[in-house]
């Protein structure tokens, strides 16, 4: 079996509980949170997942999301200037190993919340408990649908961006993401051929 080959959906702008839910990861922990959506050519599950996953990182594809995500996101962190050309270096970072840690859909919820609630707040942002389980239920339909049982979720470690450096000496070679704190998050989200990967990378 070859590698995986991966499309993605037209670039609609993001639903507004989406939009509304990363906005506030956004504040709560300064993050420049982004979300990825795509589309695989074989079914998404438990026993092929992290393959599809480093088969997606390694693709062309995962850079241009991750360019396009953080334009619409109105960051520019990953551009030469106020455009859409890439930087210079590669985004990904050479010898990750982005494992896969599973979650069930309560603990994928308590991980929305724990952003918004727990996660460090450098500004004191955080929301109140009602305000984010709103944001995190809102997002979590929008996202997925109602209370559908076909999705499985998981958590990756946030190790295959480039790093700002942030809190440690590494130099840093942009276009860079992730800090190296315990706000670096990555989250995988599938069902069939679709899934999602949600990204924070909150920090002061």
């Amino acid at each position: 079996m070859g590698s995986p080959n991966f499309t993605a959906p037209p670039p609609d702008p993001e639903p507004p509980a989406v939009d509304a839910f990363l906005s506030a990861v956004d504040h709560a922990m300064n993050s420049n949170t982004l979300l990825l959506t795509t589309d695989c050519d074989v079914p998404v599950v438990t026993g092929n997942r992290q393959d599809v996953l480093h088969a997606f990182l390694r693709s062309a594809l995962f850079e241009r999301l991750m360019r396009a995500a953080d334009v619409r996101r109105n960051w520019y962190n990953l551009t030469d200037g106020n455009d859409s050309e890439p930087l210079e270096h590669p985004l990904l970072r050479e010898g990750f190993h982005a494992t896969i840690s599973p979650l069930d859909a309560a603990g994928f919820l308590a991980r929305l919340r724990w952003m918004l609630c727990e996660a460090f707040s450098p500004y004191g942002h955080h929301y109140p408990a009602a305000d984010a389980e709103q944001l995190a239920r809102g997002f979590a339909r929008e996202l997925l649908g109602t209370d559908d049982p076909a999705w499985s979720f998981a958590a990756v470690s946030p190790d295959f961006l480039r790093s700002t450096g942030y809190y440690s000496d590494e130099q840093p070679q942009p276009p860079v993401y992730f800090d190296g704190g315990g706000s670096d998050t990555a989250t995988f989200v599938h069902r069939g051929r679709t899934f999602h990967l949600l990204l924070t990378n909150g920090s002061p």
